[in-house]
């Protein structure tokens, strides 16, 4: 009988939750068909201990109807003991401009350039709120657990969750998932998300668990923290100069 009584009403809750999700995912398509924007920042810790890399990044992403981001600029600061590793980068469309502390630059440039090199360009496999494919596959699970929250200026509710995925990865873009693929190890993905009353992200966390491939491996954890915020604000992301641009070998 408890079965039967409580059953229904968990149900119910889960819909509600699946059914808002659709709702975001339906706000960032009409974000993305009118060629929208979004700051962000965000914080990823990657390992443990005394072993975690920082990365502390910001910027901007501009949307377009089919790809989702379109155009970014964004700066980070990678560190790992007392090193700070400084990288900016600015894609716009396949075309990705990109310095740091650590690029081999000739003289007088100041960007390097390349072209549909996967590791750079936002794609439609990220870990990320900003993704409608992503936010598909983590909609059976979320539940919705509190609202309240004021991020952006304005209140939010919040979705927990947690999915697992047959492989994961990373690129400078960011973290990646997709099904075993049997070269790369898969894992869990906890998630947190927090959407505002036009149903849009204003803050999302992830951890990020990738299970040991192979005897001498071990397991590696991902955490990240994203706020959004300004959804709409014109922005302008253009490519470098070209007498400032040299080509990536």
């Amino acid at each position: 009988m408890t079965l039967l009584l409580v059953s229904p009403l968990t149900g119910a809750a889960h819909a509600q939750s699946h059914d808002s999700l659709t709702q975001a995912i339906s706000a960032l398509k009409d974000e993305f068909a009118e060629k929208s924007s979004v700051l962000f920042s965000q914080k990823t810790h990657d390992g443990f201990g005394s072993d975690v890399a920082l990365t502390v990044a910001y910027g901007k992403h501009r949307f377009a109807a089919k790809t989702g981001v379109y155009a970014s600029d964004i700066t980070d600061t990678f560190t790992t003991g007392d090193r700070p590793v400084h990288f900016r980068m600015i894609n716009v469309g396949r075309d990705s401009y990109t310095q740091g502390t650590w690029a081999d630059i000739p003289e007088g440039k100041k960007w390097l350039h390349s072209r549909n090199t996967e590791g750079f360009l936002w794609s439609q496999n990220l870990v990320d709120a900003l993704n409608p494919k992503f936010l598909r596959l983590i909609s059976p699970g979320a539940e919705r657990t509190s609202t309240g929250d004021r991020y952006d200026g304005v209140l939010t509710t919040r979705y927990d969750g947690s999915v697992k995925v047959g492989s994961l990865g990373s690129r400078q873009a960011g973290i990646y998932y997709g099904p075993s693929d049997g070269r790369s190890a898969g894992g869990r993905i906890k998630w947190r998300l927090w959407l505002g009353p036009d149903n849009l992200p204003r803050r999302f966390q992830a951890e990020i668990v990738t299970g040991p491939y192979g005897p001498e491996r071990e397991v590696d954890i991902v955490r990240m923290n994203v706020l959004y915020k300004g959804w709409g604000t014109p922005v302008h992301i253009t490519a470098p100069s070209k007498n400032l641009v040299a080509e990536a070998e």
